[in-house]
């Protein structure tokens, strides 16, 4: 089986890795945006783990991470007519791939992370709490 997976992979990679390589040249990440999106996504995922324990705040942010990825295809369609207004380059598609990829992408990626985090007390709170404890 493993021999198999392999062999999907090594054709995967010779058919499309090429296409990757062109994707990342093009992209200008100092871009605003992208830096912009990146920080974002960044400070989202410190918020869900800092307010972990704070069962209101952890319900308002899984609210707006659904709202906005619900939103997505709306805020594409308008970034797709409107891209000289926030972008240097026309990022956006009628396929969504940059909105998925830079938006909704690390949206759906914080959802799952807020509900890895809402488990049983792990290792990291007992971290968490030896570090706020400081007297």
């Amino acid at each position: 089986m493993e021999h198999v997976a392999a062999q999907i992979e090594r054709d995967l990679r010779a058919k499309y890795s090429h296409m990757m390589v062109q994707w990342y040249e093009a992209v200008d990440w100092a871009e605003p945006l992208i830096v912009g999106l990146l920080v974002c996504h960044v400070l989202l995922f410190a918020t869900l783990f800092l307010t972990r324990k704070r069962l209101y705040v952890q319900f308002a942010l899984f609210v707006a991470i659904v709202t906005l990825v619900a939103f997505a295809e709306e805020l594409n369609k308008w970034a797709r007519a409107n891209w000289q207004l926030i972008a240097t380059q026309r990022y956006f598609d009628e396929n969504g791939v940059f909105m998925g990829i830079f938006f909704a992408g690390p949206l759906l990626a914080a959802g799952f992370f807020q509900l890895v985090l809402g488990r049983a007390p792990s290792r990291l709170d007992a971290a968490y709490a030896a570090l706020t404890d400081v007297a």
